[in-house]
């Protein structure tokens, strides 16, 4: 019998909730009824120059331009009144991604608001025309290559930026980016977009570009994006391709035509690895931009842009052997160009041998090498990076007697350095996981404000003041990942990413990161023992200066003593605490004399000792200067009824101190 109740319950308490949610649904159709209708609110200001309609209904677009100024022309992106609640939601993500994406190959953001019945936002109307219709226009004539690589470069250097801001566009085709009419690249649409390993709940993206990892996983990373940039770069050096053509080409091996050698490579490697080509789209775009400069020539038919301004800033042109028979006497001319060069490189190169290095090869054959080596040349020797030294004491293997001192100065190095690292393995290995584990924690940070965010809008719509702040919480957060990634790399422990590196045969890759990280290290050592100690002494003497101009001497003379402590008593400090003290016994006493401040009797004796002790002879000539002033002013205020305070105590002090020294 309680069962049976307890199931009438729950199936009542079911009842209630859903006339609860019945009627805050009907609140809010109500209340958004009664808000201004947003089209009449926008044509009652704007043109409408155009209007498209998204394919699955949802959204509308406006083409407007603001009346009585045709000029001025913006695109409108609205939700449809029969759309529900998830669309309004995809709508006010994609605003707020494109409004942190903001860059100038981006399109330029205006506003997004919420203030009538429907979410909508604002941004430039580009006048230009998109890939897509130059790529029909053209059909397959294909693009030039300088254009194509000026295009690519201003595309990456969009993504690379949304990339640092944890935003991945994941939509780029021939259709999202627009040439404008000065030959700006401009991306558009943001409606795919996703924070950097968020869930795609709502994937828009195309499938004929997007990356097959992207659409398996539903997570976006920044490589989806280098990956899309990459199928429309081989894209636009086809030109116009129907259906799954360009797909198709992807998966055979053969090398169409129309697209050079290291381009085919370059977009080969991005998609056989989708996630593990290693580009980010920067990196890809400065690769591409190796360009045959003699094939220009003969692909001038069908121009992405109406010049070529900027488009060479970013090539690294390489021209191919002229294939062409020279005259005989051109053969001389090389070769004679050609010794010139040999000679000239052998010289550079004995010039430019560490010192160590010319006197084993000028002592070669002495009995007495060893004695004559000096200290400065075994600390040259040491002072190259390991790998340089043992290739150094190999190709010296012949003669024995003396590379011995070298050979046993690098020894003693190496043990000195095992025992320090013995004495520090458990500090290193401790900033090596936290290294290691920053990047997890702060993602794992950044999950949990995606979901508060999801959360927060699941519950009512929020306001723009806390949907902007928030997107600046993510974007800080996401900017914080991209920089806990990079500390990684270099204070992390990056054994499994070398072991993972050597067996897929990039033994090169591994043996040159290895190299990097031991080269910052070193230079580590070296800001810390020599660039930094100036840089806090700059730091110091700013402080000091700055108190000084205040006629904060006390407080500037006991910084210079802290300062002192550390760097111990140099001449340039003990100069500059001279300096101050005399700097403050001449401001007291003339401050005094003048009226300006007033100090006390001890404070005057003491200020008057500290000039004698420091400078004699200054002390002589401010006296007398002091005591002339002094009787200057005296004279005054009796003339002006007037009482001189500071002059009084500053001849009283001067009767004094002088009583007291001859005493």
């Amino acid at each position: 019998m309680s069962d049976k109740k307890g199931m009438a319950n729950s199936y009542i308490d079911k009842l209630v909730v859903k006339a609860i949610e019945k009627k805050k649904q009907q609140q809010q159709q109500m209340a958004n009824k009664n808000k201004p209708k947003l089209e009449y609110v926008l044509f009652s200001q704007f043109d409408v120059l155009d209007t498209i309609v998204s394919k699955n209904g949802n959204t509308t677009l406006y083409h407007l331009a603001k009346k009585g100024s045709p000029d001025k022309q913006i695109c409108c992106k609205v939700v449809n009144e029969e759309a529900g609640e998830i669309e309004r939601k995809m709508l006010q993500s994609e605003a707020s991604r494109l409004e942190i994406s903001q860059h100038p190959s981006v399109a330029e953001f205006i506003k997004i608001g919420n203030e009538f019945e429907r979410p909508y936002f604002m941004y430039e109307w580009i006048q230009g025309e998109s890939l897509a219709e130059k790529m029909e226009r053209y059909s397959s004539k294909g693009f030039r290559h300088d254009h194509i690589a000026w295009l690519v470069y201003q595309l990456a250097g969009a993504l690379e930026y949304m990339h640092t801001r944890g935003v991945c566009h994941l939509d780029i085709k021939p259709s999202n980016i627009l040439v404008s009419d000065n030959d700006n690249v401009k991306l558009i649409d943001f409606g795919a977009s996703r924070y950097v390993g968020e869930p795609a709940q709502y994937a828009e993206a195309s499938v004929k570009y997007a990356s097959p990892e992207y659409l398996k996983s539903g997570e976006a990373l920044p490589q989806d994006d280098v990956y899309s940039l990459a199928l429309l770069t081989g894209h636009l050096f086809l030109g116009y391709v129907f259906g799954d053509a360009w797909q198709t080409q992807l998966t055979s091996r053969k090398r169409p035509v129309l697209i050079p050698g290291h381009v085919w490579s370059l977009i080969r490697e991005v998609v056989t690895k989708p996630r593990k080509h290693g580009y980010t789209a920067i990196s890809f775009a400065q690769r591409l931009a190796s360009i045959d400069v003699k094939s220009l020539d003969s692909n001038v038919s069908a121009p992405i842009f109406n010049n070529l301004r900027n488009a060479d800033l970013v090539l690294t042109q390489r021209k191919a052997m002229d294939r062409f028979p020279m005259h005989r006497f051109k053969y001389l001319e090389i070769s004679l160009v050609v010794s010139v060069l040999l000679i000239t490189g052998t010289y550079l190169y004995d010039a430019s041998q560490p010192e160590w290095h010319s006197i084993v090869k000028s002592e070669h054959n002495a009995t007495d090498a060893v004695g004559t080596i000096k200290p400065a040349q075994t600390a040259s020797f040491l002072a190259q990076s390991p790998w340089d030294i043992e290739y150094a004491l190999d190709d010296m293997n012949s003669n024995v007697v003396s590379t011995a001192p070298y050979r046993e100065a690098y020894q003693v190095q190496q043990v000195k350095l095992g025992k320090l690292y013995d004495q520090y393995q458990t500090d290193v290995s401790g900033y090596q996981r936290i290294a290691e584990n920053l990047p997890a924690n702060i993602n794992n940070a950044r999950a949990k404000l995606v979901s508060l965010r999801q959360q927060l809008s699941d519950d009512g719509a929020l306001f723009p003041e806390a949907e902007q702040t928030l997107n600046l919480a993510m974007a800080g957060m996401n900017q914080a990942a991209v920089n806990a990634s990079k500390l990684t790399e270099v204070a992390g422990n990056q054994k499994d990413k070398l072991v993972s590196l050597i067996l897929a045969g990039k033994s090169d890759e591994a043996n040159q990161y290895l190299k990097s990280n031991w080269l910052l290290n070193q230079s580590q050592g070296y800001f810390v023992s020599k660039v930094l100690p100036k840089e806090i002494l700059d730091s110091l003497y700013k402080s000091v200066d700055a108190n000084a101009e205040k006629h904060y001497y006390s407080q500037a003379i006991d910084e210079v003593e802290a300062a002192m402590k550390f760097f111990g008593r140099t001449a340039a400090l003990q100069t500059k605490a001279r300096d101050l003290r005399l700097a403050r016994s001449e401001y007291v006493l003339f401050s005094t004399v003048t009226g300006d401040a007033l100090f006390d009797t001890q404070k005057l004796g003491s200020s008057l000792a500290d000039l004698e002790r420091i400078s004699p002879k200054k002390f002589v000539e401010v006296t007398e200067l002091l005591s002339q002033m002094a009787a200057d002013s005296i004279q005054n205020s009796h003339q002006q009824s007037r009482p001189a305070k500071g002059a009084l105590a500053v001849k009283r002090a001067l009767i004094d101190y002088h009583a007291a020294t001859r005493s």
